[in-house]
């Protein structure tokens, strides 16, 4: 399969690389033309959204995001949280419970087998949740199996571009839980043209700012001012990934094929 997801290999370019938006977002899901008009209130990964749309939130933490997006896409719309904490689940239900919001669910579930059927979300979000995943092409595929065709999957995560020392990488994870699992760029994108999407890439690239006494213990003088270069690659970066489900799928990526998640 020749997947046409963009990588990251020009920082400066990206935020024009995918579906043609910048770091706020689409708007053209579901047969709609142009950009929507920008809610200054919001955050910027939920310009994607428009009234009537069906959102999904992979690991949905404490719900106060999948409340947010009921706001944009009405009484018309719907949106479901899914998380595997029941913790969190309880939590939600509670906030959801003292807000005025009545179009949002929050369900127990895994992401890796998520709790809805197929073709459901006009768009899908995870934020900070992709790498603490023990099986992440198992989760880019519940997301592919879940999301309309030509419907959006925004994914906002960490990513490196080289090496990074593993003790560095183990105590900046306790800063944000995320980082630990965080891969090379282009590993990153592979999970998402092997299950399907074919359209689309990174929309937003940050330089991770680390504190300059934990660079301190693990790097030299030289790389530490590569790492709080916003030019150089070295260090970890924050991105938004936003794809797009193509109109068909073929045989290989079909949600029903059952040699789909064998490796």
């Amino acid at each position: 399969m020749e997947a046409e997801v963009k990588t990251i290999e020009n920082k400066e370019n990206v935020k024009n690389s995918a579906c043609g938006c910048g770091s706020g977002g689409c708007g053209s899901h579901s047969g709609q033309k142009g950009s929507p008009e920008i809610n200054p209130d919001l955050p910027e990964r939920f310009q994607l959204l428009k009234e009537g749309d069906r959102v999904v939130e992979f690991g949905s933490g404490t719900g106060k995001d999948c409340i947010s997006a009921a706001t944009v896409v009405g009484t018309t719309g719907k949106v479901i949280g899914i998380d595997k904490s029941e913790q969190n689940i309880t939590l939600s239900r509670a906030v959801l419970d003292s807000s005025k919001v009545s179009n949002v669910e929050f369900r127990l579930g895994d992401i890796e087998n998520a709790p809805l059927p197929d073709e459901f979300a006009d768009v899908i979000y995870s934020t900070c949740v992709f790498n603490l995943q023990t099986n992440k092409q198992k989760v880019a595929d519940e997301m592919y199996r879940v999301c309309n065709h030509n419907g959006y999957v925004c994914v906002s995560d960490f990513v490196i571009i080289n090496d990074i020392p593993e003790a560095l990488r183990k105590e900046a994870s306790a800063i944000a839980g995320c980082i630990a699992g965080a891969e090379k760029v282009d590993a990153f994108m592979d999970y998402f043209r092997k299950t399907g999407f074919t359209q689309g890439g990174v929309v937003e690239v940050n330089k991770v700012k680390l504190p300059e006494e934990l660079l301190g213990k693990y790097l030299s003088e030289e790389m530490i001012a590569n790492y709080n270069d916003i030019n150089s690659d070295e260090g970890i970066f924050s991105v938004v990934l936003v794809v797009e489900k193509p109109e068909t799928c073929s045989a290989e990526t079909c949600c029903h094929n059952p040699d789909k998640h064998k490796n």
